[in-house]
C-alpha cells in the first residue's frame, strides 16, 4: 500500500513510519519540521522510507504526493492547548485549514482512504462515560479544530475517498521524536531530573494509550479499511491524574508526589471513555500499560539517551514559541487558508 503520512515526523508520525515500513508499505513523509529541534529526519525515519520537508498548507505539494497514493494519512498540526493559544491563526489554519486542504486534494486525486488523527480532547468535560455517539464539549482551540475538521471532512471527501477519525486517548512512551510535555511523560521526566512529581488537584480524568499502540490501530485501520470515529485506547487505561503521578512515584526510586492547587484552572478537561467499539474490532488493541510507558521515558533519562528533559524540543508550546520568533513558521493567510478561518471563526462565535 502507498501510505503517505502528513506530519509524519513527529511524534506519533515518526513510530508510525517505522512501523508502516515494517509490515512493507511504501511510506512517503511529509512534515515541515517546525519545531527548533535541530532534527537531522535521516536519524529518526526509516531509511526506505521517502521523506519531503514541505508545508502541509501547499495545494501543490499536496497535489504531488496525492498523486497514485492509495491512503493519505493526516498527523499534522499543533498539538496541545498550550500551544495553540500562542497564535489561533496560524493552529486554526494548521489544524483545521490544512486537513481539509488535504481531504479537497485526496478525494481530486482518487485516493481510497484518508484518516484524520483527532483527540478525545473534544470530549472536554462530561459526567459518566462517553463514546463514540457522545456530543463533543470542545474547551478550547485545539479541541475546537478537531471537533470542526471531524464535521466538515465528510462534505469535503463527498463519499469518494473513505474517512476515518481516530480520537487518540492521552499519548504516552517513547518516539524517535520523543515528547516530554504529555502528562504521562512530563511526570516521569521530571520525577528522575528532579525527585518532585507536581500534582494539582488529581481526581481529574484522563484516558491513556501508548504511542506504539497507536500506530499498530493505524496500520489495521490501512490494512482493513475501517471508517468512521473511533476512540482509540482502553478501558483499563482511563485513570485519573493522582493514579498516574503514583504510578510515577513507585517506579521512579527516590521520587515523592509535590501537591499543588486542588485543580489545575488552565486545563479543565475530565472524562472517561468507551473504547468498547475498538475492541470489538480490534480484539486486544491498546494494551501497553501506563507503568510500560512510564517506565520506558525513565529509561531514557537513565541511560542519558535524553540528557536535558527541559530542552524546548521535547516541549510543543516552547518548540512552536521558538520556531515562530525564528521565522520558521507563520500564518499564510491564504484565500483557502482565510476561508477556512472564516469557517471556524463562525463555528465557535459563540463560545
Amino acid at each position: 500500500m502507498r501510505v503517505v503520512l502528513l506530519g509524519g515526523a513527529g511524534y506519533i508520525g515518526s513510530a508510525a513510519s517505522h512501523h508502516l515500513v515494517s509490515l512493507g508499505h511504501h511510506v512517503t513523509i511529509v512534515d515541515g519540521l517546525i519545531y527548533n529541534r535541530g532534527d537531522d529526519p535521516g536519524r529518526l525515519l526509516p531509511s526506505a522510507a521517502s521523506f519531503i520537508n514541505g508545508d502541509l498548507r501547499d495545494p501543490d505539494l499536496l497535489a504531488r504526493v496525492c498523486d497514485g497514493a492509495d491512503a493519505v494519512v493526516h498527523l499534522g498540526g499543533i498539538v496541545g492547548e498550550p500551544a495553540c493559544q500562542l497564535d489561533e491563526e496560524l493552529a486554526v489554519e494548521l489544524n483545521y485549514a490544512a486537513p481539509l486542504l488535504a481531504a479537497e486534494t485526496a478525494a481530486g486525486a482518487g485516493v481510497g482512504q484518508y484518516v484524520f488523527f483527532s483527540s478525545c480532547s473534544v470530549y472536554g468535560k462530561h459526567e459518566g462515560t462517553v463514546d463514540e455517539d457522545t456530543e463533543p464539549n470542545p474547551l478550547g482551540i485545539y479541541a475546537r479544530t478537531k471537533v470542526l475538521a471531524e464535521r466538515r471532512l465528510p462534505d469535503v471527501l463527498a463519499g469518494a475517498t473513505g474517512l476515518t477519525s481516530l480520537r487518540l486517548a492521552t499519548v504516552h512512551g517513547s518516539s524517535p521524536r520523543q515528547r516530554l510535555d504529555s502528562v504521562v511523560n512530563s511526570m516521569t521526566s521530571r520525577a528522575v531530573a528532579t525527585g518532585r512529581i507536581p500534582l494539582n488537584g488529581g481526581s481529574q480524568r484522563r484516558p491513556l494509550v501508548h504511542v506504539g499502540d497507536v500506530v499498530r490501530v493505524l496500520a489495521d485501520v490501512l490494512e482493513r479499511h475501517l471508517s468512521g470515529k473511533w476512540n482509540v485506547g482502553s478501558d483499563q487505561e482511563n485513570r485519573t491524574i493522582a493514579d498516574i503521578a503514583e504510578t510515577v512515584a513507585a517506579i521512579v526510586p527516590g521520587s515523592k508526589i509535590q501537591l499543588g492547587p486542588e485543580r489545575d484552572e488552565a486545563d479543565a478537561r475530565d472524562y472517561r471513555v468507551s473504547f468498547a467499539r475498538l475492541q470489538q474490532h480490534i480484539p486486544g488493541a491498546c494494551s501497553t500499560t501506563l507503568k510500560d510507558g512510564v517506565q520506558e521515558i525513565a529509561d531514557l533519562l537513565v541511560s542519558h539517551r535524553i540528557t536535558d528533559p527541559n530542552e524546548p524540543q521535547y516541549d510543543n508550546h516552547r518548540g512552536l514559541l521558538d520556531a515562530v520568533t525564528a521565522g520558521k513558521v507563520r500564518s499564510l493567510r491564504t484565500p483557502a487558508c482565510q476561508r477556512y478561518h472564516a469557517e471556524y471563526a463562525d463555528a465557535w462565535k459563540k463560545q
